[in-house]
């Protein structure tokens, strides 16, 4: 009779052997992985690294845009991958206009400037939430 943990062993090893043949994320320790790929979280945004190489392949600002970026990687869809990029780049962008208006509102005086500022991070926050939507349709149903 085998114990408990080699029983655990085995199903690890199985489990491990179907997530590499089909592009389904999964988190181990303090990353995701897709496939050959590796994604981390560092201070700079997210970066992602290919397995078969032992290299760097991109650092990319958000979570959503990581992830599609590394499935569209290992499915050979490299058409797309500039799209995220460029997707990824606004949504830094545009976050960022939200945490300066943010900003501005809670520290300014001007009634003027505060209504300006509210307006700025109206925009700014729809546009972040349509990049999002934009980035998940690559993720979900491309």
């Amino acid at each position: 009779m085998k114990s408990n943990d080699e029983l655990v062993k085995e199903v690890d090893e199985v489990i491990s052997q179907g997530l590499a043949q089909y592009p389904l994320p999964y988190q181990k320790g303090n990353s995701i992985r897709l496939k050959n790929i590796i994604i981390r979280n560092h201070k700079n945004g997210y970066r992602l690294f290919d397995c078969h190489c032992n290299k760097h392949v991109i650092t990319l600002f958000s979570k959503t845009a990581a992830l599609a970026y590394a499935k569209l990687f290992v499915t050979n869809k490299k058409i797309d991958l500039i799209e995220i990029k460029r997707l990824d780049d606004k949504l830094n962008k545009h976050y960022m206009d939200a945490l300066y208006a943010k900003r501005t509102i809670s520290n300014s005086k001007d009634p003027v400037r505060v209504e300006n500022a509210e307006i700025m991070y109206d925009i700014a926050t729809e546009r972040v939430y349509s990049i999002i939507d934009a980035i998940e349709n690559y993720i979900f149903d491309k």
